[in-house]
């Protein structure tokens, strides 16, 4: 900051100490479109939820959720900005890389906050979940919009409802997919059917999974990669990594049972890239067919 900027900040630090949350917070607005920084991201959200403008100050939270993690006091303020908002699976995925000790209090501070809302917000909560229930009615945009929205429900709702989903023919498999990867992120310690775009279903257990790129398969599939292509072909390179990732989003969690070859795999896509005849297992090249059939009728849509 400038002289003149620091003149403001400290300004709006003596506004909130008077506790004066909206002129401090206007003045702090001004600040982070100009200079923005950690400490006024901070100070501006405390501002505005003061101020009891909770869905202003998620915007800025949400912005840079990272900077409130340093300490517990931030922390603590943002698990009540994302209850203010009915965020109740965010508040739980906020807290899951904070110190155990931490993750106690505020976990119970999440549990009591939804059996709250499950006392006084019945109505709204059963309307909210047959609305994520019948995802799989809607085109791809739409069930990507109602995921988001399913993130203010509470957790015992959000998992009847997901493990329905798991279990939905007509629910996308990328939809699928983001749906384990958050229950993988909050710990679901149960076992789960999944049906797979195979028409079969395979039983998970999301608290077991590993994220898409920490898997050894998946790092053996991005090493035979650039080892083919990095060097020799970096446009044909780029696209076969596109394509890559697109197919490892579409077998998650299944990633490690459906890849047990990964240079015949990688064999594979770069002929599908290239749009030649490949000599890869039949194994292989029926599920990438499968996969990308999915992949090209992704790219037709609007």
């Amino acid at each position: 900051m400038n002289n003149e900027q620091e003149e403001r900040y400290q300004k709006a630090l003596q506004l909130m100490t008077d506790e004066k949350w909206l002129e401090a917070s206007s003045l702090l607005e001004d600040l982070i479109n100009e200079q923005p920084s950690d400490d006024v991201t901070k100070a501006l959200v405390l501002a505005l939820y003061r101020a009891k403008q909770y869905a202003r100050a998620f915007v800025y939270f949400a912005e840079q959720a990272e900077v409130f993690t340093g300490d517990k006091g931030h922390a603590r303020l943002a698990v009540h900005l994302l209850l203010h908002n009915q965020s109740y699976i965010a508040a739980r995925l906020f807290i899951t890389d904070l110190p155990l000790d931490w993750q106690a209090e505020f976990e119970t501070l999440i549990a009591e906050a939804e059996q709250t809302a499950e006392e006084k917000f019945q109505t709204t909560i059963q309307t909210a979940l047959r609305s994520f229930y019948h995802l799989g009615d809607c085109p791809l945009n739409e069930q990507q919009e109602r995921l988001g929205a399913a993130r203010q429900l509470p957790l015992k709702e959000y998992l009847t409802g997901a493990q329905f989903l798991l279990r939905d023919p007509y629910a996308h498999q990328l939809i699928k997919a983001a749906l384990v990867d958050t229950l993988r992120q909050l710990g679901v310690d149960q076992q789960m059917a999944l049906r797979w775009l195979d028409a079969r279903e395979y039983t998970i257990n999301p608290a077991k999974l590993s994220a898409i790129e920490e898997l050894p398969v998946v790092q053996e599939l991005h090493r035979e990669l650039a080892d083919r292509l990095a060097n020799h072909n970096p446009s044909e390179y780029q696209l076969a990594g596109q394509e890559l990732q697109m197919q490892l989003m579409l077998l998650y969690p299944l990633i490690e049972e459906k890849v047990t070859d990964p240079a015949g795999w990688v064999d594979c896509l770069i002929g599908r890239i290239r749009g030649a005849a490949s000599e890869a297992q039949p194994a292989i090249l029926a599920v990438q067919r499968q996969l990308g059939r999915v992949i090209d009728d992704l790219g037709e849509k609007p």
